[in-house]
């Protein structure tokens, strides 16, 4: 309840309206027609009461994160940087798991209006159907996953020079037995992460067997280590392993200890995003680098940016990677 200085039943009797409707009117104005909330705001007013208190607006704007569901801890500091901005900017966060389709997107617009969010940052991969529907309701901004062939603002890394950078030092090292474990093919990062693997092969003529390159439909440990044993079972084995994630880069590195190769010496493994997971591994895990903090506190920024009506001076940002070089890479 924003106030409970007011006598409910009075001001219905007076207002020839139900008490469960002076009610809704100080606690969720929404779910009222407006002709009924300014006939009960006059009655109240001509009982004395100060409607500036009792109607004053006690909570904070909403933005909503649609992201997906899974258990990639990449996502956690992400939306720290989101949480970090919105608190800054004065707005609540609400997280949503939402895969949007055309099957939900009317019942999610119509939460979006019934709860008077602001804007969304989206971390998933969405149509542009779907994203331009959105947009037409509250701001959007795309984070990390985003899709070209929209308009919408986003930020993001370059997913295909990073890859193709890992997999460079990877031949630079003088392994040429490189396999490539890969996330969900449907994801844009996924895809430009596996061309920049390609290309970096190409350039230097390698080739490898069709079946070194493993995607997994969910990053997830369990599937990883299922995949990649069976790789380090044959005979003709991969001397390197590129990861599109750290939990799956993790689950090469434990399946290989356990296959008793050596890692880095029978096996160098490079993961992506460079968790704090990457620490915890042993050897520890050599990653690229994303500055996820920043990834999130940047979109957010964005977002209020569109939310005061502002004109973006930039509508497209890739923030830089870095390969982070440890234990799975280099010898200690």
């Amino acid at each position: 309840m924003r106030n409970t200085r007011y006598k409910t039943h009075e001001i219905a009797k007076q207002a020839g309206v139900s008490p469960a409707s002076v009610s809704r009117a100080i606690n969720h104005p929404e779910l009222l027609s407006e002709e009924s909330l300014e006939k009960i705001k006059a009655t109240m007013q001509a009982m004395g009461y100060d409607l500036n208190e009792i109607f004053h607006n006690e909570f904070k704007d909403i933005i909503l994160i649609n992201f997906p569901h899974g258990t990639n801890p990449f996502y956690e500091e992400v939306i720290a940087g989101i949480i970090s901005s919105a608190e800054c900017n004065g707005y609540y966060t609400l997280l949503n798991y939402t895969k949007l389709d055309e099957n939900n997107i009317d019942d999610f617009i119509r939460m979006l209006r019934v709860a008077k969010v602001k804007g969304i940052i989206t971390l998933s991969q969405i149509s542009s159907e779907i994203l331009y529907m959105i947009n037409a309701v509250v701001p959007v901004v795309q984070c990390c996953e985003f899709n070209d062939r929209t308009t919408l603002p986003y930020v993001s890394i370059d997913d295909y020079m990073a890859a193709k950078n890992a997999v460079k030092y990877l031949i630079a090292s003088g392994r040429k037995k490189i396999a490539f474990l890969n996330g969900p093919k449907r994801y844009k990062y996924s895809r430009e992460r596996l061309r920049g693997f390609l290309d970096a092969l190409a350039e230097e003529e390698i080739t490898i067997p069709e079946e070194w390159i493993m995607h997994v439909p969910h990053i997830e440990y369990q599937m990883a280590d299922t995949l990649i044993s069976r790789v380090l079972a044959d005979d003709n084995k991969p001397d390197a392993v590129f990861a599109s994630s750290d939990v799956l880069a993790a689950a090469v590195v434990n399946r290989a200890v356990y296959s008793e190769l050596k890692v880095p010496d029978d096996l160098m493994v490079i993961g992506f995003d460079n968790i704090s997971l990457c620490q915890v591994v042993r050897p520890s895990l050599t990653s690229v680098h994303q500055p996820k903090h920043k990834l999130g506190f940047t979109a957010c920024e964005m977002l209020n940016e569109k939310i005061k009506g502002k004109t973006l001076k930039v509508n497209e940002v890739l923030l830089s990677t870095e390969l982070v070089i440890r234990g799975s890479t280099e010898h200690q």
